[in-house]
């Protein structure tokens, strides 16, 4: 795992650049630009929050909206959905770099991941001038703990790097791990709480699953406790995190390694 990381990091120069290469050919000739990926998050956003407050009528930990709560889970659900679908398609989208013996195919995966990572960073001021209108309304949301997003997202980076890179040497040798992906990504999504709180589980092996056999629970439940609740995440959640990053990476850059050598033919 750590030689796999050290050479990515030694490429980090042609990963930063094809990102930004990425970034570039995404919106070129496009009007309205990187606001076209803030379109996706905000119409779910939209189409949620008319279904649970109107319909369901929920109310979260008391009197604060449920538009809110649902924004702090749903905003990083879109960046990991966005990396896992692009990542398992890196590989095979570009065949011709990887017959190149002397490209490194290792960094094609996380090259999905850091632009949707970007896309991710422009939405938080939308978030953040959320979270401060619901404040001034006089609702209890945010706060000082929304500084420790840094930290859980870098915490988050390996799991979704570890799940792209994993997916997308699979994706080469066996071709139906795009469509298994595309069913698992929207799966994950309902098996995440982020249009629910945890709490709501009433089945008792559910919230077991959902809680721990889940690796994007406990991140889901940081960004709504530093974001949304205005508190600091458990000691049990931050150890979650970190286990969950080190386990997948490992996982992920092994698993990685041993189907390399025939990439190229396979592609």
């Amino acid at each position: 795992m750590l030689q796999a990381t050290q050479r990515i990091l030694s490429f980090r120069n042609l990963l930063a650049t094809l990102v930004g290469r990425e970034l570039k050919a995404r919106y070129r000739g496009s009007v309205l630009g990187y606001f076209w990926s803030l379109v996706n998050p905000l119409l779910l956003l939209a189409v949620y929050t008319f279904v649970f407050s109107f319909v369901f009528r929920p109310r979260i930990g008391g009197t604060e909206p449920y538009a809110l709560f649902l924004m702090t889970g749903l905003f990083p659900w879109i960046w990991v959905s966005g990396s896992l679908l692009e990542g398992t398609q890196s590989l095979t989208a570009n065949a011709g770099l990887i017959r190149k013996a002397v490209f490194p195919a290792q960094v094609l995966p996380l090259v999905p991941v850091l632009s949707n990572l970007v896309h991710f960073l422009l939405a938080v001021p939308i978030l953040a001038g959320a979270l401060v209108v619901g404040r001034l309304a006089g609702f209890d949301v945010g706060g000082w703990s929304a500084l420790l997003l840094p930290a859980i997202i870098a915490l988050e980076l390996p799991v979704v790097g570890g799940f792209a890179m994993g997916f997308a040497a699979l994706s080469v040798h066996f071709k139906d791990i795009r469509d298994i992906v595309n069913n698992l990504v929207l799966l994950w999504f309902y098996l995440t709480p982020i249009i629910y709180p945890l709490e709501w589980i009433q089945f008792p092996v559910l919230h077991r699953v959902v809680a721990w056999s889940n690796p994007f629970t406990p991140f889901t439940r940081a960004y709504q406790d530093v974001l949304f609740h205005g508190s600091l995440p458990s000691w049990e959640l931050w150890v979650q995190m970190l286990g969950w990053g080190v386990l997948v990476w490992w996982l992920g850059t092994w698993l990685f390694d041993r189907l390399s050598e025939s990439l190229a033919e396979a592609v």
